[in-house]
């Protein structure tokens, strides 16, 4: 018999309508007190949850460039998003799979190609919102050896190690790493500076 082409299943692209950065801010709606931009944190006092609110969630999320529903976002669209931030976060453990509230998501979403050959969930609103974060969900499961958390211990925001070595250590080098080495330099110069006895 001719072979007329791969045995193998190929892999099928298509564009999804969401991006890995809008799952990523989406994971990062829970955070240490050091994961806004304009924090100076000396006290770490413990993480809070821009997702027990659905207008704190909304303002989060718009506030990143994520592109939100109209609407605000009921109890089950905010129940919705946190099980897909736990299966993100559960993602930095390498023996975590897939969380059976995440699946029951990806089990229920239905896709279709829209006009523009763009990967969509069936539905609108918020449903529609959560469904199309399957399709970068997914992608993440695929390259979860890359995802990182950042660095700084009151930071706490993931991101996803685009670098060669796969060795970044900060969410925004000009924020906590910038943070980092202006703390490492007032050490270092505070351990050379002269005792000054009193005389």
């Amino acid at each position: 018999m001719s072979r007329i082409g791969p045995l193998e299943p190929g892999v099928v692209e298509a564009i999804p309508r969401r991006s890995l950065t809008d799952l990523l801010w989406v994971a990062n709606t829970r955070h240490g007190p050091g994961g806004h931009w304009y924090a100076r944190v000396t006290v770490d006092t413990g993480d809070h949850d821009h997702l027990a609110v659905a207008a704190d969630a909304v303002r989060y999320l718009a506030d990143h460039h994520v592109g939100v529903p109209a609407e605000p976002p009921g109890r089950a669209d905010l129940a919705a998003l946190g099980a897909i931030r736990a299966m993100v976060r559960g993602l930095l453990d390498p023996a975590a799979g897939w969380t059976s509230e995440a699946r029951a998501i990806l089990d229920r979403t239905r896709f279709r190609l829209d006009r523009d050959g763009q990967l969509t969930a069936d539905g609108t609103g918020w449903p529609g919102f959560v469904g199309d974060l399957m399709a970068p969900l997914l992608d993440l499961v695929r390259r979860r050896e890359r995802l990182a958390i950042c660095g700084n211990p009151v930071c706490r925001l993931l991101f996803l190690d685009a670098s060669k070595s796969g060795t970044r250590l900060w969410c925004d080098d000009a924020g906590c790493g910038n943070r980092d080495r202006v703390k490492r330099h007032r050490v270092r110069r505070a351990a050379h500076e002269p005792i000054h006895e009193p005389g």
